[in-house]
């Protein structure tokens, strides 16, 4: 196919292909470069709002913390029923907590706002009594719902030594909308999970308690702070995890998880736009080539053209080429010229030695002609002459024999 092809054609093809080439390999450059810078913002961006998220978080719970170590403080002073019972009411705890309550070094149970609990009910029995008292210290439970409210609460848990343990439910509807309101402009969103990993908080409540291989069945990501890549219901996510510091007997993290291909979306219109220049600049190295190619090249279409009539027997040998120029193509215009001044001189002298050649045939033929002319005479001559002899000798012999 490359015989075929003209030579401008070739120097389009070539130019083109040089284009793409160099257009593809700065795209590439500038490609790796503006994913380098991305994923380095990227990855800024997110550990500052992990960690003011985390915070906002620890701010949070460590407010509601303080409350109930004071009101343990309170009641560890005061342990007569009308005492508790004051103390529980206390707007600053009824404000807060969805219940808060005492359990008794002796089984004994106070809660405000009162509730029903089932006949039998054993404070020291619980969970959330026995962790505080083997901790010695303030204690939080991991959220669970709430059987009453239907919502997720969590327990704070301080001993009253030598009261008991004070508790209180903490409804994580502040925490959630704290979580929630990290949307990164639609590209991502923020929960919260345990160290092992099980997930406590999450804008979609059907992931809550759930793990993080549920969630992330391939590529699991680790709790870190540097980022790494997980794959959810075929969607690339980029994570990462902030601690929530300073919390008595747990060990949480916020992750934070962006969708990748949303968060490459302007690399993605850096390519379309790369590949869109690279095509309009092809299409206008091909214009601009083609015609600065045909100014170019119009001597050696001069030359081609004289040598096609040549070739074709109609060409002028008398003519001669233009030279404008002192280049290759000036060059070879009077090599041409040359060329076909040999040519012409051969021709003429070709044509000389012709007529010479066609004049000898006729000299030979007029020779011949007179030679003929000659012998004509001469046997004319030659009969004329034995004619006259015959008559001679006849009358001699008739002279003799015949007086």
């Amino acid at each position: 196919m490359n015989n075929s092809l003209k030579f401008s054609h070739k120097i389009l093809l070539a130019a083109s292909l040089v284009v793409i080439a160099a257009f593809s390999l700065f795209t590439l450059y500038n490609d790796y470069l503006q994913r380098t810078a991305i994923r380095a913002d990227l990855e800024n961006y997110l550990q500052e709002m992990g960690k003011v998220t985390a915070s906002n978080i620890q701010n949070w719970l460590s407010g509601r913390i303080l409350l109930v170590e004071s009101a343990a403080q309170s009641l560890a002073k005061n342990t007569g029923p009308e005492q508790v019972t004051s103390l529980l009411e206390q707007k600053s705890l009824t404000s807060t907590f969805a219940f808060s309550y005492l359990g008794g070094v002796y089984g004994t149970f106070t809660q405000r706002p009162d509730s029903t609990m089932p006949e039998g009910y054993d404070p020291r029995s619980r969970s959330w009594y026995k962790e505080a008292m083997d901790a010695g210290g303030s204690t939080l439970t991991e959220p669970y719902m709430d059987a009453a409210t239907g919502k997720l609460i969590i327990t704070i848990a301080t001993p009253a030594k030598p009261a008991g343990v004070v508790g209180a439910d903490l409804s994580l509807e502040t925490l959630i909308d704290i979580i929630n309101s990290l949307d990164f402009n639609g590209i991502g969103y923020a929960f919260l999970v345990s160290a092992d990993g099980k997930i406590l908080v999450q804008p979609k409540q059907s992931l809550v308690m759930k793990s993080l291989d549920d969630v992330f069945p391939e590529n699991t990501p680790r709790i870190s702070s540097e980022l790494s890549e997980a794959t959810a219901n075929g969607q690339t996510r980029i994570l990462t995890f902030a601690p929530v510091k300073s919390l008595p007997s747990v060990d949480w993290y916020v992750g934070l998880s962006i969708d990748k291909n949303k968060a490459y979306a302007a690399l993605s219109d850096f390519r379309a736009s790369a590949i869109v220049a690279t095509l309009i600049a092809v299409v206008l190295i091909i214009l601009l080539l083609d015609m600065l190619i045909r100014l170019l090249l119009q001597p050696l279409t001069l030359m081609s053209k004289a040598m096609q009539d040549i070739a074709q027997g109609d060409g002028d040998l008398t003519k001669r080429l233009a030279i404008q120029s002192n280049d290759e193509f000036g060059a070879l215009g009077n090599a041409f010229n040359q060329f076909v001044e040999r040519i012409h001189g051969s021709i003429r002298e070709v044509s000389s030695a012709t007529r010479l050649v066609n004049e000898a045939p006729k000299r030979v033929g007029n020779a011949s002609n007179s030679s003929m002319l000659k012998s004509d005479e001469q046997a004319s001559r030659t009969n004329s002459v034995a004619a006259a002899i015959q008559r001679v000798i006849r009358h001699q012999f008739f002279a003799v024999d015949f007086p």
